[in-house]
């Protein structure tokens, strides 16, 4: 049971005078992400490119599969799990290995998404400075694609978006999330990722190879020819969600702005108002449609398998 004090707990969160936590623990990309696909979910936004099938659902903070595992202790080319802001489609969890994210036999959409505010995408893991958010993302896709026994004509959608505020809101920050958000981008990174499994005459580089040419390429040249490769604004999404409940629209408007105030490095200027598009904020700036918070964790933000 979630205790009806953690409502209270949250809804105080927006004052920092009385605050027990900091404020950018509630208002922060990731529950901002959660928030904007209920919404869609529930609305049932069938054009939108967060867009649910039927049968799909969604999880946050997923881990996925690398193709990259490490062979031994201290492999120092390996690299672990990758965990996804959130995963929208058709798949599984494996509660005995805890091996992670699979997708199921009759898998027909596969869609990572990563959520940002002002900060960049990593541009390298420890092991592979060059290997950023964006290609480590999907060659862990394209892994999970190559274990489900599924051919990439199969599935209906399969993409990689990253959602961040609308570029004019980060071009003074140096952002780097289109450029790394893009066909060109993900298949130089991961080949690169492989041309050290070769240099180093690793026993693994004739398979890798082998997994970029049946799996890699195809998913990335699907993903770019449908357009289910590049960025998505928060503003466009609230904005759309808004045409079809306006309430809805309002109060993620207002999380919206309370996540832009609380960044730590926030906008110089902010053109967002909580009750632009008729929202109606609890106490604390909490949407209306998250009064219902207890419920809201058990069916979407319960521990991973």
């Amino acid at each position: 049971m979630i205790p009806p004090r953690l409502l209270d707990l949250l809804r105080s969160c927006e004052n920092t005078e009385t605050s027990h936590f900091p404020p950018t623990e509630l208002f922060n990309e990731g529950w901002m992400l959660r928030l904007v696909l209920d919404a869609i979910q529930k609305l049932e936004l069938d054009d939108h490119p967060l867009r649910f099938l039927p049968q799909s659902r969604w999880y946050s903070e997923a881990r996925m599969a690398s193709p990259f595992a490490p062979r031994s202790r201290g492999d120092n080319l390996g690299e672990g799990f990758t965990h996804a802001d959130a995963v929208i489609g058709h798949f599984a969890f494996d509660p005995l290995k805890r091996a992670g994210l699979h997708l199921i036999e009759t898998a027909r959409q596969f869609v990572v998404v990563e959520a940002k505010m002002f900060s960049n995408l990593s541009t390298g893991t420890t092991n592979a400075t060059e290997y950023d958010q964006a290609a480590r993302n999907v060659a862990c896709m394209a892994r999970a694609v190559s274990r489900s026994g599924r051919h990439i004509d199969d599935f209906e959608q399969i993409g990689f978006f990253v959602l961040a505020p609308e570029l004019k809101r980060r071009q003074s920050r140096n952002t780097n999330l289109e450029g790394c958000a893009t066909a060109v981008s993900i298949r130089e990174n991961i080949s690169r990722r492989i041309i050290a499994y070769e240099n180093t005459s690793r026993a693994e580089a004739r398979d890798l190879r082998a997994w970029e040419t049946a799996y890699l390429l195809p998913v990335i040249e699907k993903m770019d020819r449908s357009h289910n490769l590049r960025v998505l604004s928060w503003d466009d999404c609230v904005s759309t969600i808004a045409k079809r409940d306006n309430a809805i629209g309002g109060e993620l408007q207002c999380f919206y702005a309370k996540c832009l105030e609380f960044d730590r490095q926030p906008p110089l200027s902010s053109d967002l108002n909580c009750h632009q598009l008729g929202a109606r904020p609890l106490p604390g700036g909490l949407p209306e449609h998250l009064n219902h918070l207890s419920e809201f964790i058990s069916n979407n933000w319960v521990s991973q398998p």
